[in-house]
């Protein structure tokens, strides 16, 4: 039984880990994607709150169990990422906009998941 429950909360680590790297992505998109640095309110939402991502899902890693719940700070900021573009009105970029809009609401629905569904 106690191997059973240490896979899965490997398996939810594993999926904090993955919230982490798209939070990587987000801030670093700006400047991958071609013309996505030449709106003001998208490039510093993805930069400032991809680090932000980075930064809580490291904490819900590093923290004790009782702590874990550190993580739902990522779900406000998923849902900011994913509506960050039309709030703005920059959609000019397709290729942003899309990145944006999906890695939110990955990142929304992983973290809360990762934190209820990941006690250990």
């Amino acid at each position: 039984m106690a191997t059973a429950q240490r896979q899965t909360s490997a398996f939810w680590d594993y999926v904090a880990a993955f919230v982490m790297v798209i939070g990587l992505w987000l801030a670093a998109s700006p400047y991958v994607i071609p013309d996505a640095w030449l709106y003001d309110v998208t490039r510093l939402s993805a930069t400032f709150f991809g680090g932000c991502i980075v930064m809580f899902a490291i904490a819900e890693l590093a923290l004790s169990p009782g702590l874990r719940w550190v993580g739902l700070a990522n779900v406000p900021i998923g849902l900011w990422i994913a509506a960050a573009p039309f709030v703005s009105g920059e959609t000019a970029v397709g290729a942003m906009v899309a990145s944006m809009v999906v890695s939110g609401l990955v990142v929304a629905v992983l973290s809360l998941a990762s934190v209820f569904l990941g006690r250990r």
